[in-house]
């Protein structure tokens, strides 16, 4: 049986968590979350909402996110996802539909 590279983890809908999070993998968000976050790969499903400053390599936003977002890698906002706040990052995939009001910045180097 082959490892998988990224650990998961999973804050389901109905869960809230107040505080720092913080994952060497991939964090799928499908709850509330208010606070810091960091890890490799983030995923805010359409049930999230996300009020936090994050650090990760990778976004995927399909809920509601707010807060200062750095992005070392792809952040990518689906079309059922919105974002606020502030954004840096590297490159940025934005969906039809979606809702974006943040201030953006992709001059971020690798």
């Amino acid at each position: 049986m082959a490892k998988n590279k990224h650990p998961l983890s999973i804050i389901n809908h109905g869960l809230t968590i107040n505080g720092e999070i913080e994952c060497n993998g991939e964090v799928i968000i499908k709850g509330n979350v208010s606070g810091k976050i960091k890890a490799e790969i983030l995923v805010i499903a359409d049930t999230g909402c996300v009020e936090a400053d994050c650090e990760v390599g990778t976004v995927i936003i399909g809920g509601d996110y707010n807060g200062n977002l750095t992005v070392n890698g792809i952040m990518k906002i689906l079309s059922s996802g919105k974002c606020s706040g502030k954004v840096l990052c590297q490159d940025m995939v934005v969906e039809n539909g979606s809702t974006l009001n943040a201030s953006v910045d992709c001059s971020l180097t690798p």
